[in-house]
């Protein structure tokens, strides 16, 4: 079962990270794979988050900042661990990477064996963050839902495109950063309620 499973993953990979390549898409996904270019924004929005005179909102600052901690820890140092599952460039061969340093794209050689240990693949850290913070935020502000998860799918994307996960990391990391997310809104929603009881009396 599994073997079938990784036949079909390791053929959406090739699709997307080969055969789907443009130069559009060369130039836009190492920059939504590159988390630093939302620091600005993200910062921004905590910075709002937190000057407004809202329990809700003041809540929701410090829950964001406290489920990147937990979603980013889990994934790197406990499931990437469990599954032991190597990056795309220790799996298959002929990867169309991005390097980051030198900003250059090349092609990997022929790889004669799967190489365990050096760097863990499943599931993908971005999306089991952007996932959290998506839906977590997609519980307060319910009509911009669309955009959140637009973009947590685009950073998703932009792993398989770049060569550093399969399609099957990035949708682990999306189940289990939307399960973490969902547990900090509901665990939120609780501390909200209880602030309020609490000013209230």
């Amino acid at each position: 079962m599994w073997r079938l499973i990784e036949k079909a993953d390791h053929g959406l990979f090739y699709l997307i990270n080969r055969d789907g390549q443009t130069d559009f898409f060369d130039i836009l996904m190492p920059i939504l794979s590159n988390l630093n270019y939302f620091l600005v924004p993200f910062g921004l929005l905590l910075i709002f988050l937190l000057v407004k005179k809202n329990v809700k909102l003041r809540v929701l600052a410090i829950s964001i900042l406290l489920l990147i901690l937990v979603s980013d820890n889990l994934s790197t140092l406990v499931l990437k661990k469990m599954f032991n599952r190597p990056r795309p460039y220790h799996s298959v061969s002929n990867v169309h990477m991005y390097y980051r340093v030198t900003k250059e794209w090349s092609t990997t050689p022929q790889l004669k064996e799967k190489v365990y240990g050096k760097s863990h693949s499943m599931p993908s850290s971005h999306a089991t963050n952007m996932f959290a913070i998506a839906t977590l935020l997609s519980f307060y502000f319910r009509r911009f839902w669309p955009v959140f998860y637009l973009i947590a799918l685009l950073v998703g994307y932009s792993r398989i495109y770049l060569g550093d996960h399969f399609p099957l990391d990035v949708f682990v990391g999306a189940v289990a950063g939307t399960l973490i997310g969902l547990l900090f809104a509901l665990a939120s929603k609780r501390v909200v309620r209880m602030v309020e009881e609490k000013i209230g009396t």
